[in-house]
């Protein structure tokens, strides 16, 4: 019998770890397909902007189905979570920004910590991040934009940094 993973046991397969910063991603990712329903035709792709590179994207590259290969999720680096959303072919889009207390649970100092309580804090985190009430985690607003967004202008980034967790993600992967 094969049972099926929930969207949230693929994002965790795919990044490897459990971390605040993908449950950031995982809850924004489902805002964004919530908020912009259904593909506005068979043909349209969904592109992602964000304003940090962080763990976050690894969910939107599951459950959005945006990649860094294709073109359609870049890195504007400006060290904001915000998120921009567009279907190619509209004029509408959508942008998320996470309000700045969710984003104290990503900035928790670990160093003096046991692992134990370490992993307790990153529970804790996780468990507001993804329970807290939308309009205390995240303001979205439905944004007018270019009907053809030019994406060139991001960078990729280097082939190492793809590879490996951003510099602030607390947790090395776990090996198998």
């Amino acid at each position: 019998m094969c049972i099926e993973k929930s969207p949230w046991e693929q994002v965790i397969d795919f990044h490897g770890h459990t971390c605040p910063e993908i449950s950031l991603g995982y809850r924004v990712a489902q805002i964004a397909m919530r908020e912009l329903g259904i593909r506005p035709a068979p043909n349209s792709e969904l592109s992602v902007i964000a304003d940090t590179h962080s763990c976050a994207l690894d969910a939107f590259q599951v459950l959005n189905h945006v990649t860094y290969g294709r073109g359609n999720l870049k890195v504007n680096e400006k060290k904001s979570h915000i998120y921009h959303f567009q279907y190619s072919g509209t004029s509408e889009g959508l942008q998320i920004s996470i309000n700045t207390k969710m984003l104290e649970h990503l900035a928790v100092a670990h160093d003096h910590l046991t692992t134990r309580e370490k992993q307790n804090k990153n529970l804790e985190a996780i468990q507001s991040i993804l329970g807290t009430e939308e309009t205390l985690f995240c303001t979205i607003l439905k944004v007018k934009l270019p009907r053809v967004v030019d994406l060139s202008a991001f960078s990729k980034p280097e082939a190492t940094e793809q590879s490996l967790p951003p510099p602030h993600c607390s947790i090395a992967p776990q090996s198998s």
